[in-house]
């Protein structure tokens, strides 16, 4: 979708040169969210801005759909990629609805089509139209206002979107909560996004694949986990920090760690004393009680043992259910809390698709790390 060749930027001339980006190589796939990481100065927002043609390119190309934008018109070229910036950049004198509609309205949009992509967008970033339409930038808050400029980026419906720390002013409960948000957006529309970050908890939050840079350079381009668990030098390891562990249980879901076919799982309606021979013969000492296809609860063999009915009048209900996205660092964190080593997984309908335990995401850290072994 977006591949950089060899892309080289340097500012100035002569001996007053500053090389801002050294001959970097790589390519974001389509319906990626690729976050450039690094440290004030080290070119991931070069980068960024050469996509666009906002800076100019020294040496190499960089190519959208496998034409180089060197060849396209600038503002053509900017006009099919959405841009947010951390500062917004809304106009303080037009409405919310007439800065979102800027792009649609130079694109000559029927007048209702801006109008029902205004609502759209508006609803889409949890800002009700009704609300908000004829308001001005000045009477929101700074989190509704990078939300419109969100819906702003996203209104000429862009295969592309540029964003440069587009949460970075925000407060930190107000930025989990956007984050949260525009990731939901994202699922549905599967945007190709380049996201500029100094923030590593965001970007192994946020980015499908992170690109680290150092002093213009390139230096890691992988998955946010393989980032974590096999950093490529010192730099980066220094970079991500040294509780890297639980940044990776922070990536990994609950649905890439749990069991959908537990053995350890009996219907409600069996005799108690009938699941207490079972939990005998079969050693088990906790099985999990479903009733159409519903977990009821849980059972020890001390709960069941004087019981003569079926195993669903004594089951004990879990504290908590877990759905498949739910990360595996809060799995892990109910499980201490609670004092529990399984827990069910659930659906949107509540209905049982299976167990995690404690030893099943114990296992899958291990994989993540196996590579590390060996480096």
């Amino acid at each position: 979708m977006i591949t950089y060749d060899h892309v080289t930027k340097i500012f100035g001339e002569g001996q007053d040169t500053v090389t801002a980006l050294e001959d970097v190589t790589f390519t974001i796939e389509k319906g990626e969210i690729v976050i450039f990481l690094g440290p004030s100065g080290c070119g991931k927002t070069t980068t960024l801005r050469l996509t666009n043609r906002l800076e100019s390119i020294t040496r190499g190309t960089i190519e959208v759909n496998g034409k180089n934008i060197m060849d396209m018109d600038t503002v053509q070229l900017r006009r099919q990629m959405g841009y947010v910036i951390q500062d917004i950049g809304l106009f303080p004198n037009k409405t919310i609805a007439d800065n979102v509609a800027v792009v649609p309205k130079l694109l000559g949009w029927p007048k209702n089509k801006i109008q029902d992509r205004i609502d759209e967008l508006l609803t889409m970033v949890r800002l009700d139209p009704e609300i908000y339409r004829n308001r001005y930038p000045a009477e929101l808050s700074g989190g509704q206002q990078q939300r419109v400029g969100v819906a702003r980026g996203l209104a000429a419906d862009p295969e592309i979107l540029l964003m440069d720390e587009p949460f970075g002013a925000i407060d930190p409960i107000n930025r989990e909560e956007i984050q949260d948000e525009f990731l939901k957006v994202q699922e549905k529309l599967k945007k190709t996004i380049a996201f500029v970050s100094h923030d590593i908890h965001e970007a192994i939050k946020m980015g499908d694949k992170i690109a680290l840079f150092e002093n213009g350079r390139l230096v890691q381009y992988e998955r946010p986990e393989i980032l974590l668990t096999q950093p490529k030098n010192k730099y980066v390891s220094d970079f991500v920090g040294a509780d890297r562990a639980l940044k990776v249980l922070g990536i990994i879901k609950v649905g890439e760690v749990f069991n959908p076919e537990p053995q350890n799982v009996v219907q409600g309606f069996e005799p108690a004393q009938t699941v207490l021979n079972i939990m005998d013969q079969k050693k088990e000492k906790f099985y999990v009680v479903v009733d159409q296809d519903k977990p009821v609860g849980y059972v020890t063999k001390k709960m069941i043992k004087y019981e003569k009915g079926p195993v669903s009048a004594v089951a004990e209900k879990f504290p908590v259910h877990l759905r498949k996205r739910t990360p595996t660092r809060d799995a892990l964190s109910y499980m201490l809390m609670h004092d529990f080593q399984t827990l069910c997984v659930v659906d949107e309908k509540n209905s049982f698709q299976g167990t995690v335990t404690y030893d099943d995401i114990q296992l899958k850290i291990r994989e993540s790390y196996a590579g590390e072994e060996d480096q």
